[in-house]
């Protein structure tokens, strides 16, 4: 790890349980074990440093959910993409995904910091909305949308369908944040979720099985 990389983990980690205002650069370089000086050789200021805080994290974010290999959304056939995707492997998606966002030792710190931050820094607050809301849902919506339109799923409103989704998925992730003794009460947590939600909306949409069509 370079030196501007300990200084973004380590301000990230402060800056998660402090907050922006409540962290000086003296603390942050204490923490990196260099003198404050150091930080403006890589960083113009503390504002600069939280921006690339942020840039780094979800450049992170991005390349370990590109390695989950979830279809892709924009494909024409992800319904029958998903179709192939046994019941167990499925949920061994959306395992992989919530213990990322719950544990991952960067973008679980973002999450906390962006959680702090929303209410003082507006620009901050819209970061959280996209990431962790507003992307979340629109990515689901469009996948959803295709099941719909495929047979995969009853018809519905889509965004709603995403909704339901994905905001007990938010909600496990605050409620088991920090508690790490509580792992598998989270992942047994989710998988119920997952299960009792296909249950609601999956079609009997298996070959042989075209008569569920409206």
């Amino acid at each position: 790890m370079t030196t501007k990389d300990k200084i973004i983990y380590e301000a990230l980690s402060l800056l998660s349980v402090k907050g922006y205002d409540a962290v000086s650069i003296r603390e942050i370089a204490s923490a990196v074990g260099i003198k404050e000086s150091s930080i403006y050789n890589h960083f113009k200021n503390k504002k600069d440093l939280l921006n690339k805080i942020i840039e780094e994290t979800l450049k992170r974010y991005y390349q370990v959910l590109e390695t989950i290999k979830l279809p892709e959304t924009e494909s024409e056939n992800v319904s029958e993409l998903y179709d192939n995707i046994s019941d167990d492997l499925f949920l061994g998606m959306c395992t992989k995904i919530f213990l990322f966002y719950l544990k991952d030792d960067y973008i679980s710190k973002l999450r906390r910091l962006l959680t702090i931050e929303q209410y003082a820094n507006k620009d901050l607050g819209e970061v959280f909305r996209d990431v962790f809301i507003d992307r979340v849902l629109e990515t689901q919506r469009q996948v959803l949308q295709k099941f719909i339109d495929s047979g995969r799923f009853i018809q519905g409103d889509a965004y709603t369908m995403a909704l339901h989704f994905y905001s007990p998925v938010f909600l496990l992730l605050y409620k088991y944040d920090n508690c790490s003794e509580k792992e598998k009460e989270a992942i047994m947590a989710l998988r119920k979720h997952v299960s009792q939600y296909n249950t609601i909306y999956l079609r009997n949409f298996k070959e042989g099985k075209s008569e569920d069509y409206e």
